[in-house]
């Protein structure tokens, strides 16, 4: 029952493990799918193992007792392979659920029996996996105090339940590796001791030397086996898991892609294995740590159980999308930070320095695209900065300037940007159009009453300079 698949087999079960065990051998397949330990699914490409195959030999074998014998096949099969590599796929979700009862099967198979000799002793997680499953009352928590400091023979004769589910039991878990023989190491050392005895057989010098060899050394005691923490004894590895899960799927083992039945079991199992009256007859300590593990499966429960609460979950814990309000905050944030660029792009913009505001002024438009006053201001030191230079994005400018004005008909502000373009393109008529509708939205804009003058003073000067050039060339004759 060496074998790496018995093996890896058994080290997932023990482990509480999810996830897929993928065996090969040439062709042969199998794959077995595990949650929280258990066996939910048993795949198998030999033909020999397959539901058809089965319902040939045993033609009473129908629905569910199908699936059932079909699982049971496969892992018996895979109990009597000695060969082929197995790849552990961790978290892998089952397809679909035809649990198969792990520990019948390897009873059925003829698990290893210990000696009656044997000193039993619990190791690892096997503390776990004994109280997950369905034992006489009393029994689990009986074997998960073996310490090796009895005989097999003791262990049975006061087991509760009896000593025929205890026998089982331990056989079952001394297959695993669960339970091994603390008295393995004495009883090797006693044996090499006879071993050396029996087979000495030299003379007076060789006595003497072997008097001054055990004179000059004393005897190494007995290593002592790291002790095993109660606590991991017994929860096995759901202590670790629930206690550094990140997420409410992780308390539970699962995953956020897993359908919501796949959840509600494991929650459910969870729950009548860490339910507080299971530890009423524990230490404090225990039956305080079982106590946090419940709160918090139930604290998951009650997230992922509830359809709404576990779809908005998995948006803003697994995915990281913002809550509503979350985005609302950040709005405000993005409409403050663009207010501070606009501002400083004004003060830049009234110094004349038309290239350091065209940055600013952008920046703002780009945070807030809705606001129709960054977008113009944005639009106008677009034009001034390419004018002369790049003739498309100077038009852009103007036209996303145009866009702003449309958005916003009471901008007046926009419309004195677009009458300084026509001054400077020295369209005069659409200038004062420009100005005259800033003016009549607010009539106290300083910006549009100084350019209004500059404008009238630019068409008189023109006037002026039209009639001199006229009289030179074309004045009447005297």
């Amino acid at each position: 029952m060496n074998a790496p698949l018995t093996t890896a087999l058994c080290a997932r079960a023990v482990e509480g493990a999810t996830g897929a065990l993928d065996w090969t051998d040439g062709k042969r397949r199998r794959v077995f799918f595990f949650e929280h330990g258990h066996i939910v699914l048993a795949q198998s490409n030999l033909k020999s193992e397959s539901a058809e195959r089965l319902a040939e030999v045993d033609p009473t074998l129908q629905g569910e007792a199908l699936a059932v014998a079909a699982g049971r096949s496969r892992l018996a099969g895979a109990l009597r392979e000695s060969g082929g590599e197995a790849r552990w796929i961790a978290g892998a979700p089952a397809p679909r659920q035809e649990p198969v009862d792990f520990p019948a099967v390897l009873w059925d198979a003829g698990t290893r029996r210990p000696p009656i000799t044997a000193y039993p002793k619990i190791v690892g997680a096997g503390g776990g996996w004994l109280h997950r499953q369905p034992m006489p009352p009393g029994l689990a928590d009986y074997l998960s105090e073996l310490d090796g400091s009895r005989t097999l023979d003791e262990i049975l004769s006061f087991a509760p339940g009896g000593p025929e589910a205890a026998e089982r039991w331990v056989r079952i878990l001394f297959t695993m590796g669960a339970i091994v023989d603390a008295g393995i190491e004495s009883a090797t050392y006693e044996v090499r001791s006879v071993h050396k005895k029996r087979d000495w057989g030299g003379g007076v010098d060789d006595i003497a030397s072997m008097i001054s060899e055990g004179l000059g050394q004393e005897v190494a005691p007995k290593p002592k086996s790291a002790p095993v923490d109660p606590l991991a004894a017994r929860f096995g590895p759901v202590l670790a898991r629930v206690r550094a899960a990140a997420d409410h799927f992780s308390v539970l083992g699962v995953s956020w892609q897993d359908p919501p039945e796949s959840i509600r079991r494991a929650y459910f199992t969870l729950a009548r294995e860490l339910h507080p009256d299971r530890f009423v007859g524990d230490t404090p300590e225990i039956g305080a740590v079982a106590a946090e593990l419940f709160d918090k499966i139930r604290g998951a429960w009650e997230v992922l159980g509830d359809d709404a609460q576990r779809e908005a979950y998995i948006k803003r814990v697994i995915k990281g999308e913002k809550t509503e309000d979350e985005l609302a905050m950040e709005k405000v944030r993005a409409i403050l930070d663009a207010e501070g660029d606009f501002k400083k792009g004004l003060s830049e913009y009234y110094a004349g320095r038309i290239g350091q505001a065209h940055e600013l002024f952008t920046r703002a438009s780009e945070a807030v695209p809705e606001e129709a006053e960054f977008a113009a201001y944005a639009g106008y030191t677009t034009f001034r900065v390419h004018q002369g230079k790049d003739a498309e994005k100077a038009k852009a400018g103007i036209e996303r300037l145009r866009h702003a004005l449309e958005a916003s008909e009471k901008l007046d502000a926009g419309w004195v940007l677009l009458g300084l373009i026509h001054h400077a393109q020295g369209q005069h008529t659409e200038a004062r159009e420009a100005y005259v509708k800033a003016l009549r939205i607010k009539p106290s804009n300083p910006d549009a009453v100084r350019e209004m003058k500059r404008l009238e003073r630019d068409k008189a000067a023109a006037t002026t300079d039209t009639g001199s050039l006229f009289n030179k060339f074309f004045g009447s004759k005297k």
